[in-house]
């Protein structure tokens, strides 16, 4: 059966969702966008990437293209570089 993880925007990295697509699941990340809740599915088939949005289906060739679709739509949280401190806490 296959691994299904359902996840809200930046919960996990871009390593982290890698790592679930390379044992085989998917990731459902799921966002709300003005209001309205989608689901974006991320999978993996025959060595291609699939980032399946309710309005378009992206299309991967490499792991490291993936990566860079999930940072720059901001679904997966920004890995820091080795030795980068947490970010600040903004509660008051």
């Amino acid at each position: 059966m296959t691994e299904i993880k359902r996840v809200s925007r930046k919960e996990l990295t871009a390593a982290e969702i890698l790592a679930v697509l390379e044992r085989g699941g998917r990731v459902v990340i799921e966002l709300s966008i003005l209001g309205q809740s989608m689901d974006v599915v991320i999978r993996r088939n025959a060595g291609t990437y699939y980032c399946d949005t309710p309005m378009k289906l992206l299309t991967h060739d490499t792991s490291d293209e993936l990566r860079d679709c999930l940072e720059r739509y901001h679904l997966a949280r920004r890995e820091r570089p080795e030795g980068e401190p947490e970010p600040a806490s903004t509660t008051a």
